[in-house]
Formats: C-alpha cells, sequence, structure tokens
C-alpha cells in the first residue's frame, strides 16, 4: 500500500482534506502521505455592479476576502454607416459612456 501511496505522490496526485483556513479563500491541503502542502485560491464572487452612472466600469467583490475584480463592459448600440459614401467606414457608439468604435473603410 505504501508503494502505490508514493507513485501516486510522484504523479501528483496527492491525498488529504483541502481546508479554508480564516477569512482567506486559500483553500490549503497537506497530503497524509508524503507530507507535502498545496495551496489553491478559489473565491465565492459577487455580482458585476457598475462603479459610476456614466462609465461603463464594473467591479465585483469577493464574498469571503473582499478581493476587487474589475472589467470594462459596453452596451454597444447597432452598427451604423457614417456617411453615404461608396467605401464609408461603419461605427457603433456605447449608450453608457458614449465611447464610439469605429471599423476600418469597406467596400460595400
Amino acid at each position: 500500500m505504501k508503494v502505490f501511496k508514493k507513485l501516486m505522490c510522484g504523479a501528483g496526485l496527492h491525498s488529504g482534506q483541502w481546508s479554508l483556513p480564516g477569512r482567506r479563500c486559500a483553500s490549503v491541503r497537506v497530503c497524509v502521505s508524503c507530507g507535502r502542502a498545496g495551496e489553491k485560491v478559489r473565491h465565492t464572487w459577487g455580482g458585476f455592479v457598475y462603479v459610476d452612472a456614466d462609465r461603463c466600469g464594473q467591479v465585483r467583490r469577493c464574498e469571503r476576502c473582499g478581493t476587487t475584480e474589475s472589467r470594462i463592459a459596453h452596451d454597444w448600440g447597432p452598427w451604423l454607416y457614417a456617411n453615404v459614401e461608396f467605401n464609408s467606414p461603419q461605427f457603433h457608439k456605447c449608450g453608457r459612456c458614449h465611447e464610439t468604435e469605429k471599423t476600418a473603410y469597406t467596400s460595400r
């Protein structure tokens, strides 16, 4: 049985229970066969909320440790042509922060 456990540890398949010490999101496990300590992080994220009413920046917070994560989430409108010329680029505008994004000139 000891040989099998050593082979499993050699392959990186350690055994033991994961525990969450304190208010951190890092789980710790000590292998019962070889004594090697392992750690993994698993946050309990809340939902993303907008930081400002007229900006597209969003933030979410881990409910356990308070770590934050941010992202940009635009509310893009439909693609429109910039003018009626033959090779006119297209653009669309964010309904929240009013940023515009434009394509390269195209041939319709």
